[in-house]
Order: C-alpha cells, then sequence, then structure tokens
C-alpha cells in the first residue's frame, strides 16, 4: 500500500512538471474553474434572495455542501484524472502499455494524467469556507475531507467504469453515476424520497461524497459519522480494486508497446 502512496504522488509530481511547462495555460486554467465555481455559488446567492432554505438548509449549508463537492472533485481530477481514459485503453488496446509494467495496474493508469483546473476545485473549498465565515478548525479538516471525498469518488467512478471491460458503451454508466453523484451532492438530501435516498446512499454514494462531511463532521461533529465516513471510503476503493482487477481479464491485449503519456 505504502508502495502506491508513494508512485501517486511521484506521477503526481511529474504530471505538474509537464503541465508547468506552459505556465500561462497552467493559472488560466486554475482561474477558470475559479470562476465558472463562483457563477455556481452566484446561482444560489440569487436563489437565497427569493427563499430563506432549501430543504431545511439555508444558503451557508447548500454552499458548504458545494465547497465539499468541489474539493473532492478537484482531489480526483487532480491525481486520478487518468482513471477518465480507461474505455479509450480498453478498446484501442492501449492497456498493453500499463500492464507491463510493474506497478498496480489501476493506479498505474489512474495517476496517468492530472487536470491543473482541478487546483481552482480544490481552492475553492477554502474559498467557499471563507465565504461563510467558517470556524478555524474547518480549514484544517476540509483538507483531510477533500481527500477521502476524492478516494470515495475515485473508488465509484472506477466501479462504474469497469462496465466497459464487459459491453462496449459501459462508460455510459460512470457518466451518469458521475453526473448524478455531483448534482445529488450539492442540494439538501431531504428533499428526495425514501427510494432515492437509498440509491445516493449506496449505488451512488452522494450522500458520503458531501452531506455525510458537511452534516455529520463539520456541523455537527460525531466520531461515529467519522469512522463511517472512512469506512465507507475504504470500502469503495476495495470493491473498485475488487471489480476491476477481476474485469480486466476480459480484457484482450493488442501487444502494443510504448510507455505512458
Amino acid at each position: 500500500m505504502f508502495k502506491n502512496i508513494k508512485f501517486i504522488f511521484s506521477s503526481f509530481k511529474l504530471n505538474v512538471k509537464k503541465e508547468w511547462q506552459y505556465k500561462s495555460s497552467f493559472f488560466i486554467q486554475i482561474f477558470l474553474m475559479i470562476v465558472n465555481n463562483a457563477g455556481f455559488i452566484g446561482v444560489f446567492a440569487i436563489i437565497f434572495t427569493i427563499t430563506n432554505e432549501i430543504g431545511g438548509m439555508n444558503f451557508n449549508d447548500v454552499i458548504l455542501l458545494f465547497g465539499i463537492s468541489a474539493g473532492g472533485f478537484g482531489v480526483k481530477r487532480l491525481f486520478f484524472a487518468g482513471s477518465q481514459d480507461l474505455r479509450d485503453l480498453v478498446f484501442n488496446a492501449r492497456l498493453d502499455v500499463y500492464m507491463t509494467q510493474p506497478k498496480n495496474l489501476l493506479v498505474n493508469v489512474s495517476t496517468s494524467k492530472t487536470e491543473i483546473s482541478a487546483i481552482g476545485d480544490i481552492l475553492t473549498s477554502f474559498l467557499v469556507l471563507g465565504l461563510i465565515g467558517a470556524t478555524w478548525w474547518w480549514y484544517l479538516a476540509i483538507i483531510p475531507i477533500a481527500i477521502i471525498s476524492g478516494l470515495v469518488y475515485w473508488g465509484a467512478y472506477t466501479f462504474w467504469h469497469s462496465a466497459v471491460f464487459y459491453i462496449k458503451g459501459g462508460d455510459a454508466f460512470a457518466k451518469m453515476g458521475e453526473s448524478t453523484m455531483l448534482k445529488a451532492g450539492n442540494y439538501p438530501f431531504s428533499i428526495y424520497d425514501n427510494v432515492v435516498k437509498i440509491v445516493f446512499a449506496t449505488i451512488i454514494p452522494a450522500y458520503l461524497f458531501t452531506h455525510l462531511p458537511a452534516l455529520n463532521i463539520l456541523i455537527d461533529f460525531n466520531v461515529w459519522w467519522l469512522l463511517v465516513y472512512v469506512g465507507g471510503a475504504i470500502a469503495w476503493l476495495l470493491l473498485a480494486f475488487a471489480f476491476f482487477h477481476l474485469s480486466v481479464r476480459r480484457y484482450n491485449s493488442g501487444s502494443v508497446m510504448g510507455g505512458r503519456d
């Protein structure tokens, strides 16, 4: 496990160095992502001029959900953006390049690329805390929260995306699950009916992604919910790794030689 963690950070450093060659683009991507996120916050600011709460949550609560979502999204895209390319790797027989290397296959694929704009998402988490006047310890807590939610996101996305080993359009499951989780994670959980809540607490872990850390760790800290949060992230990672490595047995090699991008 420690070798994988070391490899993740080594890949991250290498990817950032490649992006740093184009310094103007580097900073523009970050800036534009912050502007994009500010637009979302602006929409909710307008909505809350009409009503004081949505589903029992006020403006600060809803924006906190968005801040956590942005942080988790940012961590996943910053460290594990390569997982987005799984479909192309499988159907273009380019997975061979990673299979011949002495690294964990899923980690190797996932860390092969980074999206620098994701730094803007992570910074948005801190900007949100400043906007809502958060207490000092939230600024410290948002870092591990972003990491844990990012791992939940990576695990769930990998699990859904592994369907590409079975059906050609399997990546549609990943896109649908990703879109649904991100959208559902930004709105009060109470607005959904019971059946939808079950879905968002299980196969699409929107509750684990944003609601649990916001409501049961930051707003009303509970050590048992903290354990559920960490345990849930571990469970999604284990499920993702197990299903991915089971599914990869169906891969048809194209005998492609080469190296990581």
